[in-house]
């Protein structure tokens, strides 16, 4: 879920575009190399379907999902919503790790009689709570290169929590990035217990918030709800015909479990949904569920659930 935070959003649509659905897609596993042509047909595919939210982080792909938002929208920057993060380094931007840990292993490789005296490589892996003010300021710079613009729509911090998010410099620092221009908005991207921290010790600070919540599916409708729901429908005969005579689709539809989540997601609060799909044939089903915001359908999606027993993941 995205939503406005601050006094200077009335609520998610008044981070859209005029026309643009209450839906934005996740940009996690864009990657570069080999896929970037899958993952340049997913954006594209989203903006002609009508979707101008795009959630992206220095994380993301690696370190390579910005670069092919940069390069899917060269030329239409003005007409899109980017939302990128900062606070977690990933594996391919940490040079002297990457490099004490080759050291180490070929250290331990040659020296095998020796793996006592050695310690350990450092793990192959991302690196959390990087809101030092100089690491902020540069993975800014480093997305806003990569992203081929001047400034982010929303800068948000990723994976933070209350100390980190509300420490003097850090705040100094988010504001000198807005007087800039290089960030037209500040918020939080943390688990919905640290939100709520951070909003109460910092209420007039950010403006969006975007964080899971018990709705069936707020990051990832597809990614993370659509199956096990699938599979907790289809292992019970009864509970899956039921599921078909109240919705008119076989209990083995994705497209209908799909659409159903993504209903209930924007029943549930007033805020955007963010999606994530590897297949540019769900973007435009989603964009349609979006623009219709059909409450009655949410209402009878979760009636089921309760009938039955089920929760959706979240």
């Amino acid at each position: 879920m995205v939503t406005a935070a601050g006094e200077g959003l009335r609520s998610a649509r008044d981070m859209l575009p005029a026309g643009a659905p209450r839906l934005g897609l996740g940009c996690g596993d864009l990657y570069a190399g080999e896929h970037e042509q899958a993952s340049l047909r997913l954006l594209k595919t989203a903006f002609d379907s009508g979707v101008r939210y795009f959630d992206v982080a220095r994380l993301y792909g690696d370190g390579q999902a910005e670069h092919v938002v940069g390069k899917a929208f060269r030329g239409v920057r003005d007409q899109l919503i980017i939302a990128s993060k900062a606070g977690i380094v990933p594996w391919s931007m940490q040079l002297a790790t990457r490099l004490q840990r080759k050291a180490l292993s070929t250290a331990r490789r040659l020296a095998p009689f020796a793996g006592g005296l050695i310690p350990e490589p450092p793990p192959a892996v991302e690196r959390y709570g990087a809101f030092a003010p100089a690491e902020l300021v540069r993975s800014v710079e480093t997305s806003l290169k990569a992203l081929r613009t001047d400034y982010l729509d929303i800068l948000l911090l990723h994976e933070c929590d209350v100390p980190q998010a509300t420490r003097p410099e850090t705040l100094s620092l988010l504001e000198r990035l807005q007087a800039q221009g290089k960030a037209r908005a500040i918020g939080i991207a943390t688990r919905f217990p640290e939100t709520q921290g951070i909003l109460a010790a910092e209420p007039e600070r950010f403006a969006v918030a975007q964080f899971p919540s018990d709705v069936p599916v707020t990051h990832s409708t597809y990614k993370r709800g659509l199956e096990p729901l699938r599979q907790q429908v289809t292992s019970d005969p009864a509970r899956a015909a039921e599921w078909s005579r109240r919705f008119g689709r076989s209990a083995d539809d994705v497209a209908g479990y799909a659409e159903l989540l993504l209903q209930d997601a924007l029943a549930s609060h007033d805020g955007l949904v963010l999606v994530t799909t590897s297949k540019p044939e769900r973007i435009g089903p989603a964009v349609e569920t979006a623009r219709a915001e059909d409450a009655a359908g949410a209402a009878e999606f979760r009636e089921f659930l309760a009938q039955t027993g089920l929760r959706a993941a979240a």
